[in-house]
């Protein structure tokens, strides 16, 4: 018997009761392939459909984003962008911020002039 434990199953336990087995298991494969073989929301869901033979995709949808955290994609997004990106993106970040507060100051330079 097999007693591998996979990491969607702590994902599973986050859902309501589903009432049909077939979108109950199209559910626990779509979220295996995202979480434990690292497959994109698009493939996972068009295979997961496919194979239970459960339309429509829009429902297995939803229970996938109840049974996920509301950040997951976004972090797996920057974990897997390049380095060279993350680093270039802090730098723009940081010029941003930067503007920013001189912006700021500068309206607040023009109002107390004004008064």
């Amino acid at each position: 018997m097999n007693n591998k434990t996979y990491k969607y199953e702590k994902y599973m336990k986050n859902l309501p009761y589903i009432k049909g087995l077939q979108l109950y298991k199209a559910v626990g494969m779509t979220l295996y392939l995202i979480i434990d073989k690292n497959r994109t929301l698009k493939f996972a869901l068009s295979s997961a459909s496919t194979k239970h033979n459960f339309k429509p995709k829009k429902r297995i949808e939803e229970l996938v984003r109840i049974a996920l955290p509301d950040d997951f994609f976004e972090k797996r997004q920057r974990a897997n962008a390049p380095k060279v990106k993350r680093e270039e993106a802090g730098v723009r970040l940081q010029m941003l911020r930067d503007m920013e507060v001189q912006a700021d100051l500068h309206i607040s330079s023009m109002r107390e002039k004004n008064e």
